[in-house]
């Protein structure tokens, strides 16, 4: 029997959801977990939805004094998201 180099468990979910086309469900909600986990909490707490297509995460928050601030540190969020996610994934935010 010939001895086949390992491969990562990860490596092998990743390809098999990417062939079934659900890769793309499970970064979404990656992406929005990741914006509860990096914001501040009364960010959090002002946002009343959420969700992840294309590369853009859109956010609709409560409170147009928090989507004003948010709006001039849009660059800044979205490095911090794709830190903390691992790679560039959030290519935009839509604040609403």
């Amino acid at each position: 029997m010939k001895k086949q180099s390992s491969v990562k468990l990860g490596d092998l979910l990743k390809d098999y959801l990417s062939d079934i086309g659900k890769s793309q469900g499970i970064l979404g909600a990656r992406v929005v977990r990741c914006w509860d986990e990096t914001m501040e909490e009364n960010v959090v707490k002002a946002t009343s939805s959420k969700f992840f297509r294309d590369g853009i995460l859109y956010v609709t928050l409560s409170s147009s004094i928090i989507r004003t601030i948010l709006t001039r540190r849009k660059k800044s969020i979205v490095y911090l998201l794709n830190k903390s996610l691992g790679g560039m994934y959030v290519k935009s935010l839509v604040l609403r």
